[in-house]
């Protein structure tokens, strides 16, 4: 009796910030959305600040962006439904910090092993193919867990967009260069990878690593998701003054409710091999928020699931403050990172030169 008075009782079981739109207006807001100043009548476009059109555009599927809860800006994920819209706020920073700590403890006898191993390895008869084999397995074998640990320790660091280190870069050559490199790996994969960019110059303020690493983990995700030899079509367009990156792959498999941004946080369960923690995820969602850009899953068709990462291109950062305190060093620790962040999807035998 009480859930037909109240229609929206099972938002109060969401351990997430949680609210509803309908028609524009925030209709219903859970207990936690209440504690982030989120009330029900608000409008909607009054907390949406400059991804208004984004929300506006966005058809069904998961989008990705930054909202303003109580005038400060908070990470949130959108599902458009029939009946309303859904808007899930980002809570999942301790459980980030926790695996960030676990990452720590995890990082230096990590290092220590794989330094040890290149010199051991590097006097292994790799002339002998078995030989050569095993080397390969052990290279990968490491990259996959340095990979790991390196999400794991980041995955938080990449929650922050106050106080960021960037730089002025040619968006054309920046994005063509990571898929030049994407495609010449992925002809081990079975895999097809497509791309079309701008055929000009389109220069703006950047943070380079990340927006590198965001790329990298979208290509591997579509191709780790891809059907036995398929294709995987990735483009850069500008419009207006916004970088849309859009990638789409043949998977079906994967849907609207798939819990894109907070998979670190549920629980063990038998499901599709292939999915991890999703804190690759994580890392893109942040570096799109940290360029004030969107990331949105669709499915162009059916048999598709495409996801597109916005890109504002602003010409300055004034805003912006330099701290040496947040500044990421070299995630791949000197390793090459096209290897570290394909780990999961390329055949080991990329990884037998390496030392």
């Amino acid at each position: 009796m009480e859930t037909k008075n109240n229609p929206f009782l099972w938002l109060e079981f969401m351990d997430s910030p949680a609210f509803c739109v309908k028609d524009g207006l925030v209709v219903a807001v859970n207990t936690e959305a209440g504690r982030h100043m989120i009330q029900a009548g608000t409008k909607i476009e009054d907390i949406l600040g400059e991804h208004k059109e984004a929300y506006e555009s966005a058809g069904n599927g998961c989008l990705y962006l930054t909202i303003l809860a109580g005038g400060i800006p908070c990470a949130a994920s959108v599902i458009k439904t029939e009946e309303y819209d859904i808007f899930t706020l980002s809570n999942g920073e301790a459980h980030l910090q926790a695996l960030a700590l676990a990452a720590q403890q995890l990082r230096l006898p990590l290092s220590n092993v794989m330094s040890v191993t290149d010199r051991l390895l590097a006097h292994m008869d790799t002339s002998n193919p078995e030989i050569a084999h095993q080397v390969s397995q052990i290279n990968r074998g490491l990259f996959q867990l340095l990979r790991i640990v390196s999400n794991m320790s980041d995955s938080s660091i990449y929650q922050e967009t106050s106080a960021l280190r960037g730089e002025t870069v040619d968006f054309t050559s920046f994005f063509a260069e990571i898929m030049e490199k994407a495609q010449t790996m992925c002809t081990g994969t079975g895999i097809r990878l497509e791309y079309q960019g701008p055929r000009t110059a389109v220069f703006g303020y950047a943070y380079s690593e990340r927006l590198e690493r965001a790329v990298y983990n979208l290509i591997s995700n579509a191709i780790k998701f891809s059907s036995v030899n398929g294709t995987v079509e990735a483009s850069l367009s500008k419009i207006g003054e916004t970088l849309t990156f859009a990638v789409v792959n043949n998977s079906p498999a994967l849907n609207a409710e798939t819990p894109f941004w907070n998979r670190y946080r549920r629980e063990p369960s038998i499901e599709d091999s292939r999915s991890g923690l999703g804190l690759g995820m994580a890392l893109i969602g942040g570096a799109a928020a940290a360029h004030g850009g969107t990331v949105l899953v669709d499915h162009p068709t059916p048999e598709q699931t495409r996801v597109t990462m916005t890109i504002p291109v602003r010409k300055a950062a004034s805003t912006d403050v330099h701290s040496p305190i947040i500044a990421i060093g070299d995630y791949a620790g000197g390793r090459d990172k096209g290897l570290l962040e394909f780990a999961e999807i390329l055949p080991s035998d990329n990884y037998k030169d390496i030392n």
